[in-house]
């Protein structure tokens, strides 16, 4: 039995087709399956690169959040810094005390201020005063409420409130004992560090 049939027609017929078998064959190693392996390789760099821009924008997103906290609190520190004085502005903030005390006819009958210390995180001067007025008690009370509105940060604690004597109109006095406290600049604006 012969492999190929004896009539030349047909040998050239079974030749063409391997021929074209064989060509298909090679087209398919050397040219499709390349082309899929590289499709398969960009697509998987496509994927790649598409992680990565998800990736980015998303800590885009977080550093724009992070940016906007921070311009907030930068406003807020310098608002803060406008509420707090300046070391030069305590005796102004001591005459403006006294003068509220007069404006409501107490008695002012001590007044010690201490040292300025540097606050806990070293960007303000910690400024207190030990303080005791004497008045009617309702006195008392709008003068703490006054103080503790002024316009730069005051802030009164009240150490202790007695009965002190009694008018001739049988009005009670009462004695306040109390601590002042405000938070200054220190000098040129520059913070304060423990320490340092």
């Amino acid at each position: 039995m012969a492999l190929l049939p004896e009539d030349p027609k047909d040998q050239y017929r079974i030749l063409a087709l391997i021929a074209l078998v064989a060509v298909g064959a090679l087209g398919y190693l050397y040219v499709l399956s390349p082309r899929a392996d590289s499709l398969t390789e960009l697509e998987e760099r496509i994927d790649l690169v598409e992680r990565a821009n998800e990736l980015a924008e998303a800590r885009m997103a977080n550093l724009d959040a992070v940016r906007e906290e921070l311009e907030l609190g930068e406003r807020q520190f310098a608002m803060l810094e406008r509420l707090v004085p300046a070391e030069g502005e305590v005796p102004a903030i001591y005459e403006a005390i006294a003068a509220e005390s007069q404006s409501l006819g107490l008695d002012l009958v001590n007044v010690t201020p201490a040292e300025p210390t540097p606050d806990s995180a070293g960007y303000f001067m910690r400024q207190n005063w030990s303080m005791q007025v004497e008045g009617e008690y309702h006195d008392v009370g709008e003068f703490l409420a006054r103080v503790a509105s002024f316009t730069r940060i005051v802030r009164p604690e009240v150490e202790e409130i007695r009965p002190s004597r009694s008018t001739n109109s049988g009005r009670q006095y009462v004695s306040a004992r109390f601590q002042l406290e405000t938070f200054v600049l220190p000098p040129g604006g520059s913070t304060v560090r423990e320490g340092g």
